[in-house]
C-alpha cells in the first residue's frame, strides 16, 4: 500500500514539474521587453515582480477590449490592445489594492485564461488568478479557495457575446452587482494534442440563447512581431495569433539590467500561494539570458572576424588577379637566355675552331719514334766523330 502511494505522489510530482516548464519561444526577458513600453514593472514583496499597463482609465478591466471567437482551440480572445497577444495568453492578472490590475507573467499559451458565469440572460467572464495553475490530468487547480468580486466581472447579452465591439455593451458595476449571486460558475479547461482548449460556456447553449450560429474561425499563427502588428488591426473574420519564435526571442536579449521598479507599498497578494513560476524565478531567468546573450554576442563577433578575414584574403586574391605584376622585359631577356639557331658561316667558323690543331712549344714536343734498322742522327754524328779526331 505504502509503495502504491510513493508512486502516485512520484507520478503526480512528475506531471507538475512537466507543466513547469518553459515552452520554447518565450521567456522572461522577451516579456520585458515586449511590454516595457506599454507599462512599467514592479518587483513586489522582494521577490514578485510583475507588470502594470499604462494609460488605462480608472474602470479598466482586463478581456475588454477585444472579442471573442470559437475555434478549434475553444473560445479565443482577440484582443485589440497593443500588450494583448502577451497579457491574455500567458499569465494571470490580479487585482491588488494599492497597484490596481497587474499581470503575472507565466510560460503556459492558451486561447484565453479566464473564468464564466452566465444564467439565462447574461454571460459573463473575468480574469484567472495567479493562484490557478493548470494541470494536464485536472484542469484549472486553485491553491487557494477562490471568489473573485463582481467587480473583476465582464457580463454582457448572449446576442452580443460575439460583437466586434463587444465593450461597448458590456453592463455597469451596478447592474453586474444585482445579477452576480445569481449566476452559475463554469470552467472548463482541458488538454488535447498538447494544447490547452478554453471550453467554457458549450457553444450550442449561447447559440440558442443568442438566436444565430457561431461560426468557427481559424487562428493564423504568427511568429514574427512585425508582420503581427501589420495586421492586428485587421477587423474581418480572419484572427492573428502571435506568438514568438525562438529565433525571435533570442533576437530581442539585452545584457543590460533590467529597470525594474522596487515597489513602494506591500501587496495584497498572497504570495507564498502564487504558482507562475516565470514570477518566482525571474532572477534566474535574468541570469541565463544575460549569459546566453553574451555567448551569442562572442559567437557573432568571432563570426564577424572570421568573415572579415575571408573577405580580405578574396579582396587581396582578386587584387592579385586584376593587377599581375609587371615584368621588365630586357631584365627578363639578361636572366633567361634565348637560344638561337648560328646562320652557315657562324657554324663552319665553330666548327674549324673546333679541329684546329693546338700548337705546342718546343719544350712540350716529344721525340720522334724511328723505325727499326734506322740509324738516328745522333749516332751518325757519333761516329763522324773519331775520324776527325784522326786528321
Amino acid at each position: 500500500m505504502k509503495k502504491t502511494i510513493v508512486i502516485i505522489a512520484l507520478f503526480i510530482f512528475m506531471s507538475i514539474g512537466l507543466d513547469a516548464k518553459p515552452q520554447v519561444g518565450v521567456s522572461f526577458s522577451f516579456f520585458y521587453s515586449s511590454l516595457r513600453p506599454y507599462g512599467e514593472w514592479i518587483q513586489l514583496d522582494n521577490d514578485l515582480v510583475v507588470w502594470r499597463p499604462r494609460g488605462v482609465h480608472s474602470r479598466w478591466r482586463p478581456y475588454s477590449e477585444g472579442r471573442w471567437n470559437w475555434t478549434s482551440d475553444g473560445w479565443y480572445w482577440d484582443s485589440y490592445e497593443p500588450f494583448g497577444w502577451a497579457t491574455y495568453h500567458y499569465g494571470r492578472w490580479y487585482y491588488d489594492d494599492y497597484y490596481g490590475w497587474i499581470w503575472v507573467p507565466d510560460y503556459d499559451w492558451a486561447p484565453a485564461w479566464v473564468e464564466w458565469r452566465y444564467d439565462d440572460d447574461y454571460i459573463g467572464w473575468a480574469p484567472l488568478p495567479p493562484y490557478a495553475s493548470f494541470e494536464v490530468n485536472f484542469g484549472i487547480h486553485f491553491s487557494i479557495g477562490w471568489h473573485s468580486h463582481y467587480s473583476y466581472w465582464n457580463f454582457v447579452t448572449y446576442n452580443r457575446f460575439c460583437d466586434h465591439r463587444v465593450n461597448y455593451y458590456l453592463l455597469d458595476n451596478r447592474r453586474v452587482s444585482k445579477i452576480f449571486d445569481n449566476t452559475r460558475y463554469r470552467n472548463n479547461y482541458y488538454s488535447s494534442r498538447d494544447r490547452i482548449i478554453n471550453g467554457g460556456i458549450d457553444k450550442s447553449y449561447i447559440e440558442r440563447k443568442a438566436g444565430y450560429r457561431i461560426a468557427e474561425r481559424k487562428i493564423n499563427s504568427i511568429d514574427n512581431y512585425r508582420d503581427y502588428d501589420r495586421v492586428r488591426s485587421e477587423r474581418g473574420d480572419r484572427i492573428y495569433s502571435y506568438r514568438p519564435s525562438g529565433r525571435e526571442v533570442i533576437k530581442e536579449r539585452t545584457s543590460e539590467k533590467f529597470d525594474i521598479k522596487r515597489g513602494d507599498n506591500r501587496s495584497t497578494i498572497e504570495r507564498e500561494k502564487v504558482r507562475m513560476p516565470m514570477s518566482r524565478d525571474w532572477d534566474r531567468d535574468m541570469i541565463k539570458e544575460r549569459n546566453a546573450t553574451r555567448n551569442d554576442e562572442g559567437r557573432v563577433r568571432n563570426e564577424v572576424k572570421r568573415n572579415n578575414e575571408r573577405e580580405q584574403l578574396r579582396n587581396n586574391s582578386e587584387k592579385e588577379r586584376s593587377n599581375p605584376p609587371r615584368i621588365n622585359r630586357e631584365t627578363q631577356r639578361e636572366r633567361v637566355p634565348v637560344y638561337s639557331q648560328p646562320d652557315r658561316r657562324e657554324r663552319s667558323q665553330s666548327t674549324e675552331r673546333r679541329v684546329q690543331p693546338r700548337r705546342e712549344s718546343s719544350s712540350e714536343r716529344s721525340t720522334p719514334k724511328t723505325e727499326k734498322g734506322s740509324r738516328s742522327p745522333e749516332r751518325k754524328s757519333n761516329k763522324e766523330k773519331p775520324s776527325e779526331r784522326k786528321r
